[in-house]
């Protein structure tokens, strides 16, 4: 009996010491040996290329966010956006690609490229954020498909220290298993205890009491009970003990409770999902995202206000082209000479209320805008384009919208859309034809063949230099002058963005052309307004001739609709006058 009490002992103490070691091991989970909460990877290059790209598949080398840190020269510069953007920018500069090595945890450096300085890409178009400073301490959580550019000035080297941290998961799956193990132990090496010291009991036998009356302190206490006290009842040590495992192993099992301490089944695959039957296609990309257009545009109206101000057609070419430049830069001739001309209407930083951009990664690149200048009342389309990587977007069309015109079928910004060639076919008419067949209507309204293609409803520019408008002011020339009208269109060619009914948004333009001569030998013909203020000429006996710029946005709709091609806007003003030679 005293062996069997003996194993007991020995039992609730490996039970009660291996209990105390998991619950300790289990502590430890959360103390000494508890993850660290980041993971940083560094890198110190030297090898003096000025530019230096951190790739998606690097920043995304280790899940969650990632904090960038730049540092080691005077002046640093770093943006991200897409690695096409990034790549395309770049060239064939010389530039450092960092990548991450999963063995020693840091950042490896890779030489490519040629060319030794780059532009400097601040305020580029490209980026989707930038950060500038002595040094860089920035937090992303950028995709696979973006990227980070790095820095100085274009021409001295990039800052050469770099690192990004991770956050890392701190989550300790054993800490639950090992404390509920060790309180179960504990719990055990109790209850051996209590059932060795039960036995151990039980083996001494009974006992003779001497004198044959009950002890004093059982008498005192029915004497106590007798005389009515409250004589609390004796409970049993072995009831005391059970209740301390219980409480002891709830204890436990509660501390380790939260999910981050237990095992956690793995998330099930999507290819796995019955539901799942096909692979969606990646939507095309974008040319530039919501945000980037609005800065965009306000960069083009900082640029726009200034060069308006100051009549500078060399700053205005900074961030227009084509026919929204050669109307601007005969504005600014005219208003040197003449104070009574307008200047353009002004384009608001902030009044982006269309944003629809190309479906393309190439080059060049096409944005199309409203811009809606509440102080004026005045409302915009811009068409922009982009040549090339390094070039800012130009504003190559500037057309002033109709007060009826509506954009209700333009696809969202994040969609974009497809810009459609020339002579696409699924038009009721192709956007190469649509500046030549209007201004046939112009010249000729309802006996023009094409009159039946465009709606007359809301349009404004029939009456200002329509067939009427040009019937009247040849009558009121006098008869020793007469003026003739002829169309012209540049060879700029149209842009045509397809929309979510299967037509297209298309800028294009015209120029219209009065020439005015003498009808008698000896006669004048006299200038005035801007003709005079841009011509330079008084009087002339050869004649006049005056080309006014008209540039145009259209609705076309798809090929076998009973719709008509709507004019959305216009703006149309002076920008040749000389003598007829």
């Amino acid at each position: 009996m005293q062996g069997d009490t003996f194993v007991r002992f020995v039992l609730a103490i490996v039970s009660f010491v291996l209990g105390v070691l998991l619950v300790g091991l289990g502590v430890g989970q959360r103390t000494v040996f508890a993850p660290s909460p980041t993971l940083t990877a560094r890198a110190s290059h030297a090898a003096g290329a000025p530019v230096t790209v951190i790739p998606g598949s690097t920043l995304n080398a280790n899940p969650g966010y990632q904090r960038i840190r730049v540092s080691g020269s005077n002046t640093a510069f770093a943006a991200y956006g897409t690695t096409t953007d990034i790549n395309a920018w770049v060239g064939n500069a010389r530039h450092t690609t960092l990548r991450f090595d999963t063995t020693s945890h840091a950042l490896t450096a890779r030489v490519s490229g040629s060319a030794g300085s780059v532009p400097n890409p601040s305020n580029s178009d490209l980026w989707w954020q930038q950060y500038t400073g002595s040094s860089l301490s920035f937090v992303t959580r950028l995709p696979a498909n973006m990227s980070i550019l790095i820095v100085s000035d274009g021409s001295k080297p990039a800052p050469p220290n770099v690192s990004i941290t991770w956050p890392q998961s701190t989550a300790t799956p054993l800490l639950g298993p090992l404390l509920s193990a060790g309180g179960l132990f504990v719990a055990l090496g109790i209850v051996f205890l209590v059932w060795a010291l039960v036995h151990q009991r039980r083996s001494r036998g009974p006992r003779r009491r001497s004198g044959g009356g009950r002890p004093p302190r059982v008498r005192a206490s029915r004497r106590a009970a007798s005389a009515g006290a409250q004589v609390p009842r004796r409970t049993r040590r072995g009831r005391l003990l059970a209740v301390a495992p219980l409480a002891a192993l709830t204890a436990l099992a509660l501390a380790g409770c939260s999910p981050q301490y237990w095992p956690q089944p793995a998330p099930a695959s999507a290819s796995a999902s019955p539901t799942s039957t096909a692979t969606a296609a990646p939507a095309p990309p974008t040319a530039a995202t919501a945000a980037q257009m609005k800065r965009i545009v306000a960069r083009v109206a900082a640029t726009a206000a200034q060069a308006d101000a100051n009549k500078d057609a060399k700053l205005a070419a900074e961030r227009f082209t084509g026919p929204a430049l050669a109307l601007r830069s005969a504005n600014y001739a005219i208003r040197a000479k003449d104070s009574s001309e307008a200047a353009p209407p002004v384009i608001a930083p902030d009044g982006v209320s269309v944003a629809l951009p190309e479906q393309t990664a190439k080059w060049p690149r096409t944005l199309f805008v409203v811009d809606t200048n509440t102080k004026d009342k005045n409302a915009q389309a811009l068409t922009l384009v982009q040549d090339a990587p390094r070039d800012p977007y130009k504003v190559e069309y500037d057309v002033s919208l109709e007060a009826n015109a509506t954009f209700s079928g333009v696809p969202s910004a994040s969609v974009g859309a497809p810009l459609l060639a020339p002579d696409v076919k699924l038009l009721v008419l192709p956007p190469a034809q649509l500046a030549a067949a209007y201004a046939d209507v112009l010249a000729n309204d309802t006996a023009s063949k094409d009159n039946a293609l465009f709606s007359s409803a809301g349009d404004d520019l029939r009456s200002k230099i329509g067939k009427s408008y040009k019937d009247q002011k040849a009558k009121s020339l006098p008869s020793t002058a007469k003026i003739t009208y002829s169309s012209q269109i540049p060879s700029n060619d149209s842009v045509a963005l397809a929309t979510n009914t299967a037509g297209a948004l298309v800028s294009t333009d015209l120029n219209e052309i009065e020439t005015v001569t003498p009808t008698t030998a000896g006669a004048q013909v006299n200038t005035e307004g801007a003709v005079k203020a841009l011509s330079g000429v008084d009087s002339s006996t050869k004649g006049i001739s005056a080309t006014y710029g008209v540039q145009v946005l259209f609705y076309v709709p798809p090929v076998g609709s009973k719709q008509k091609i709507e004019l959305l806007g216009f703006t149309q003003g002076l920008i040749t006058a000389s003598e007829v030679k």
